[in-house]
């Protein structure tokens, strides 16, 4: 019996009917539009269908396979595309207005200039997916893996007249993300995972960032004024100075104690009057027993209610990679001594480009161009030789591992 999309009857053979119309149609010989008009494509086989220009809105394509297929500038403003397979996919351009995305795989799928507004991807794979100047605003990104993500080249857009629509990217996986110059004012990023991110640039004005993982993320130049970083993890987290340093500064000098408000900030007050409540609480009750004629112990002295300082912690180790000469290096970088370990980074580093990354147990490294690739730890150089090969660092320093 023929698949989905094949040339058979029934459901398959109309689908197959409907590419061919469209090819006509595109090649201006007469045809007729992809527009399904009934077609049931839940679960069809239109892998590396050419569907340029179609309008599929508010198409039933749960579950269909697309990978590779070419769907640049066609219209599912509306569609179902829950749990499809869109790997490798071209939806450059398209409109997405709206759409379910729900556990779709869009691994390195190209959705430059796509409207993804109000679109709802949650728990949908992004890895490698291509997002330069796609319209992200009030879209759901919530527990999406937008590992190794890129969102532009880095410049920062001009300055639009209003804010954007605020989209949920909470619990998203957003790990070495190409987010440079991004504008996410407003955004939902509680709880996401922004390690070694590319945040340079970034417009983070009133994000909400709380207990996010910044650890290594590069937030040279971004503005921060108003985000909610309470709780969040910014070890090793990489700043030039400006508002993005000023703002972690003032969330790292937050009391321990500070009281949440429902939204995640601080609110000094309370953490004032938490203080006064308790140094009240603590004297009254050395001094009452006196007070009431019934004490006789002596009120401890300061010498015996002395405690040893608390030992000083060392900032964490940090590997800086440096790309050098004409062509700089790509580098994949994870946790621990084994490729299995999570990732930290992977990309290109371009020529004087600086990366620190935190060094933990230990880091295992893939360099593609060892000898345009100089690191430091602390003061000693890490020396990366030879052909592409694969290397582990730790505090003893550095070994090229076998082949």
């Amino acid at each position: 019996m023929p698949g989905i999309g094949g040339g058979g009857r029934g459901r398959g053979g109309a689908v197959a009917a409907m590419r061919r119309r469209h090819a006509q149609w595109l090649a201006g010989r007469g045809g007729r539009r992809a527009n399904a008009g009934g077609t049931d494509l839940e679960g069809a086989d239109l892998t590396g269908a050419d569907l340029r220009r179609a309008d599929l809105t508010g198409e039933n394509m749960r579950g269909a396979r697309l990978t590779r297929a070419r769907l640049s500038n066609a219209v599912l403003s509306g569609a179902d595309l829950s749990g499809a397979d869109l790997r490798a996919c071209s939806l450059v351009g398209a409109d997405l207005g709206g759409a379910r995305l729900t556990g779709a795989r869009l691994q390195e799928a190209n959705l430059a200039g796509a409207n993804l507004r109000r679109a709802v991807l949650r728990d949908a794979d992004l890895t490698g997916a291509h997002l330069a100047d796609a319209a992200m605003e009030g879209a759901d990104l919530s527990g999406a893996n937008l590992l190794a993500t890129t969102w532009g080249d880095g410049a920062p857009a001009p300055e639009p007249v209003a804010a954007p629509a605020p989209f949920s990217m909470a619990g998203a996986d957003l790990r070495s993300a190409a987010l440079a110059g991004f504008d996410l004012r407003g955004a939902d990023l509680t709880e996401a995972d922004l390690t070694g991110a590319d945040l340079r640039g970034a417009d983070l004005r009133g994000a909400r960032l709380f207990r996010a993982r910044l650890e290594g993320a590069l937030l040279d130049g971004s503005t921060l004024d108003g985000a909610d970083l309470g709780e969040a993890d910014l070890r090793a987290a990489h700043f030039a100075g400006g508002p993005a340093r000023a703002a972690a500064e003032t969330a790292a000098t937050a009391p321990v104690a500070a009281v949440a408000t429902p939204t995640g900030g601080i609110r000094p007050g309370l953490v004032l009057a938490a203080a006064l409540a308790l140094a009240a609480s603590v004297a009254l009750t050395f001094a009452l027993p006196a007070l009431l004629g019934g004490g006789h112990e002596p009120l401890p002295s300061a010498a015996a209610s002395a405690r040893p300082a608390a030992p000083a912690v060392a900032a964490p180790a940090e590997v800086a990679l440096e790309a050098v000469g004409p062509e700089g290096s790509w580098i994949e970088v994870r946790e621990g001594t084994t490729r299995s370990g999570r990732l930290v980074f992977r990309g290109l580093l371009g020529p004087g480009s600086l990366r620190p990354v935190p060094l933990g147990t230990g880091l295992w490294m893939r360099v593609g161009n060892p000898d345009g690739l100089r690191g430091t730890l602390g003061d000693e150089a890490l020396a990366f030789r030879g052909a592409t090969g694969d290397f582990t660092v730790d505090a003893t320093g550095i070994v090229r591992r076998a082949d």
